[in-house]
């Protein structure tokens, strides 16, 4: 895979948002700095009749417009779980006619709502709503929570004078605030796979996270975090369905909050030597069926596959291994990151 660092900014914080922003919501529904469990146990529960929200979750380029981060999480009300799907932003798919067919795309050309019908009627499952990161928000939200720890196994080292990037961590414990976990979110250069360790990185990250949110989250921490960065948000999500949310979302454990990417294999056009991941049909759907509780065929109509190239369709009708986590091995076991 191409070696470069350009854009994607990870928000590794997207796979909580069911967590930040029930938080978030609770606080601004409550009107008070003092809200306490008590509090939002009071908001009404009418909503999510049907146990199972799933919302789509990206994180935008400010200059490109390119979502390089794609997520769908899901959270059960009823079993008490939730799980993270990453979406690698150079997944290939038919969405247009047009000569990019890179999945980061898909927002620009789309819109919100028809990239939520897309996913919609691909992907077999449906969208409850969305959330649209501006790239600020990463930093805000990190420092918001005083920082991050992060155990960080080998060294990481990476220059770029043209994007004013300049990435130095040694290995071993520390507390990474938001400027520094943008820094080892976005870095892939020393990965022997890129962009899929880089996801590997983040979901990292994500536990490191979700583990900091569960154990030291107050609501004066909660209205610290919505203050700084509810303007760089988009959603369709009502604050009350966000608050009645938050009722089941305190009860989730680690152990019950799964990661993983969706299947599939990196490779190169030989046509336009642009990189692309060509997903596993059998492989999605089996994570799809089994993380996300899709009911539906996985790509019905064939829009991420290619029948004009024997590569890609060799990987889309292939068996390709992959591993769901989560966040509490994570925490624990780590994931080994495979160097260059």
């Amino acid at each position: 895979m191409k070696n470069s660092n350009k854009v994607g900014y990870l928000f590794a914080v997207l796979g909580v948002l069911a967590i930040i922003f029930s938080l978030i919501a609770i606080l601004v529904f409550t009107q008070s700095v003092g809200a306490t469990k008590s509090d939002i146990e009071r908001v009404p529960v009418a909503s999510f009749s049907k146990g199972r929200q799933t919302y789509l979750v990206l994180g935008q380029d400010r200059a490109s417009g390119l979502t390089d981060v794609m997520m769908l999480v899901s959270v059960d009300t009823k079993e008490k779980t939730a799980a993270v799907l990453q979406i690698p932003r150079d997944t290939y798919a038919r969405y247009t006619e047009k000569g990019y067919r890179k999945f980061n795309g898909a927002l620009s050309a789309l819109g919100i709502d028809g990239l939520c019908g897309f996913v919609e009627d691909n992907m077999g499952v449906s969208i409850d709503g969305y959330f649209i990161l501006d790239l600020d928000a990463f930093v805000k939200i990190v420092d918001a929570l005083g920082g991050v720890e992060i155990d960080i196994p080998e060294g990481m080292y990476y220059r770029d004078d043209a994007q004013g990037l300049d990435i130095a961590f040694e290995s071993g414990r520390q507390t990474l605030d938001g400027k520094a976990a943008e820094k080892f979110v976005r870095y892939r250069s020393g990965y022997l796979r890129g962009d899929l360790g880089r996801m590997d990185a983040q979901k990292i990250f994500l536990s490191a996270f979700i583990n900091k949110v569960k154990s030291t989250m107050t609501p004066a921490k909660a209205l610290r975090l919505a203050s700084s960065v509810m303007g760089d948000i988009r959603t369709n999500v009502k604050l009350s369905d966000l608050a009645t949310l938050a009722v089941a979302v305190f009860d989730i454990d680690e152990e019950d909050i799964m990661l993983v990417t969706l299947a599939g294999e990196d490779i190169r056009s030989k046509v336009s030597g642009a990189w692309y991941y060509v997903v596993s049909k059998s492989s999605a759907e089996d994570i799809l069926r089994e993380v996300l509780g899709a009911e539906k065929e996985f790509d019905c109509d064939g829009v991420f596959r290619n029948p004009d190239n024997e590569s890609f369709e060799k990987i889309y009708f292939s068996s390709v291994r992959y591993e769901s986590k989560t966040s509490k091995d994570i925490s624990q076991n780590g994931i080994e990151l495979e160097k260059r």
